[in-house]
């Protein structure tokens, strides 16, 4: 509660109709604010007015300590003066917040940019290209009709023929330039067409097919090159679709298979025709023309193909008939995951692919947006996870009962030497009166590495937001988010010798290995977490 607040005290404790006194801030039996709250609309709007203009001071001194001192805030507090500082949970959840909304705009925006961000490099370069064409062209027809004036008035023939054909060349050449514009517009459509092409493979569409996966068509086509696929699947589809016995039409089909099934007609390919797209019936045999005379068997799967009606199955699936999918997946040597025998986290697992396979084939971008903001989640949910984890680490590197632990073999023959030599009468003195125990000496208590940690986490989220902000603001974030990071380690080590006050050389020695200990705990727990969360939705 900030100093700065005037209080409308009241006599009587509204709560529990204990007596106040004057001087009373609290009522000093139940702890209710001794504050009077009915007033007019103005007068609230007054107070939070006042509110923002006396701050509180803790978040200052916070931010103060944090980027002036490292490691100060943790000290202090561990010491006894915390009244100053905001406390640790609330200023991770702070940070955090701040850090996971920048991490969630930037993100956004990398997925917009890479929409668009294709075509426009290429327009770029074109552009470009065209700039510097422009440039040498107007220098090459001054210096034409340059050289060509000089030449009429020398009367020499052979050299005004040569000048006049190098005059149009160079006219021949400015009329191709500005035919440039419109070879750049069809630019984009020849890249998308070309995308889409890109985006599906011969694999994709035999699946669709529902052609087994050892037939002999699959092989066939493989063999081929790709402008030769296209083609030839054309002409075995236009075969499959007279056939209503054995074939049943695709419903459901993406926009990159009717582009792909797209044909013209006519000598300036005016006019198009999308093929009704037809897939074999599970086990079903159907002969087909290959290439002229060249008659095959295709063979329809018996349902292990996994195109896009069999992963719409996947959805409509109930619990019992999933695990029976999987345990055959299982015996097949064909399961994509093991979560040892938790059927339910298979389920889950196998629900949320397919989900998202799907989703890709239907809207690629909405699809990247929703996985990247289920991983920020489950990045926040790690982060929970983590931070008691590293003030594990940090318990066993500075825990002197763990360095008594590995340096116990030198000091017992340290103590045996010492004996050695009082024997001999070396010594007239032992140093060294008692065996060494193996775990002897003082240890921090674990909630003292955890403070340090849940502050290092704040600190860390505070200077991306500050710094990496800053640079995506001006466009610079690469460069801001390595020269943070490069703060960061520099300012963890400092922050490590304030707070546990150890040699600089010990410090820096323990600081790489947590920052190895670190990198396998984030990426391992990340890993289980995602797994996990992501069966789980």
């Amino acid at each position: 509660m900030s100093e700065h607040k005037k209080r409308r005290k009241v006599e009587i404790c509204h709560n529990c109709h204990t007596i106040l006194k004057p001087e009373d801030n609290f009522c000093p039996n139940c702890g209710q604010e001794n504050h009077d709250l009915k007033v007019p609309v103005s007068h609230l709007i007054f107070e939070v007015v006042e509110g923002f203009t006396h701050l509180d001071t803790k978040l200052y001194n916070t931010l103060r300590a944090i980027f002036l001192y490292p490691g100060k805030i943790t000290k202090d507090f561990l010491e006894g003066r915390r009244g100053r500082y905001v406390p640790p949970i609330r200023l991770y959840f702070l940070a955090s917040f701040l850090f996971f909304l920048l991490l969630g705009f930037m993100i956004d925006t990398a997925i917009e940019k890479g929409q668009n961000g294709f075509f426009d490099g290429v327009v770029d370069g074109v552009s470009e290209s065209k700039s510097k064409a422009e440039k040498e062209n107007q220098k090459r027809l001054k210096n034409a009709k340059k050289a060509l004036k000089e030449i009429k008035s020398s009367s020499d023939t052979n050299g005004l023929y040569k000048a006049e054909y190098e005059l149009n060349d160079v006219k021949s050449d400015i009329k191709d330039l500005e035919n440039l514009d419109e070879q750049t517009k069809d630019l984009q459509k020849k890249t998308n067409s070309w995308i889409d092409f890109v985006n599906i493979d011969a694999d994709e569409i035999l699946d669709e097919m529902n052609i087994q996966n050892d037939d002999t068509l699959r092989t066939l086509i493989e063999k081929l090159p790709e402008h030769q696929q296209r083609q030839r699947l054309i002409a075995i589809q236009k075969q499959i679709v007279l056939d209503t016995v054995n074939t049943v039409e695709l419903s459901d089909v993406s926009n990159e298979m009717s582009e792909y099934f797209t044909e013209t007609i006519g000598t300036k390919s005016q006019l198009k025709y999308v093929l009704r797209l037809h897939s074999l019936k599970n086990n079903a045999l159907l002969k087909v023309q290959y290439f002229q005379d060249t008659i095959i068997t295709i063979k329809g799967s018996d349902g292990s193909v996994e195109n896009k009606a069999y992963k719409q199955r996947i959805l409509k699936m109930s619990d019992t008939e999933l695990d029976s999918l999987i345990t055959h997946r299982k015996k097949t040597g064909r399961a994509s995951t093991n979560f040892m025998g938790f059927l339910a986290l298979e389920r889950g697992f196998l629900r949320n692919v397919t989900h998202y396979e799907l989703a890709f084939e239907e809207d690629a971008e909405t699809a990247i947006q929703e996985i990247t903001h289920f991983g920020i989640g489950v990045f926040s949910l790690m982060m929970f996870i983590l931070m008691p984890i590293v003030a594990i680490l940090l318990k066993f590197l500075y825990s002197k009962r763990s360095h008594s632990f590995f340096t116990y073999p030198f000091r017992i023959l340290r103590y045996l030497w010492d004996y050695f030599l009082y024997l001999i009468r070396f010594r007239k003195t032992r140093r060294y009166q008692y065996v060494p125990n193996i775990l002897e000496g003082h240890t921090r208590y674990y909630y003292e590495h955890l403070i340090f940690s849940i502050h290092i986490h704040s600190v860390l989220f505070l200077m991306i937001v500050i710094f990496v902000g800053g640079g995506v603001f001006f466009g610079y974030w690469k460069e801001a988010l390595s020269a943070t990071m490069l703060g960061f380690i520099i300012y963890f080590i400092v922050a490590l010798k304030v707070v546990y006050r150890q040699r600089l050389f010990k410090t820096i020695f323990k600081s790489f290995i947590l920052f190895f200990l670190y990198i396998i705990s984030f990426f391992t727990i990340l890993s289980i977490t995602g797994a996990i969360k992501f069966a789980l939705s």
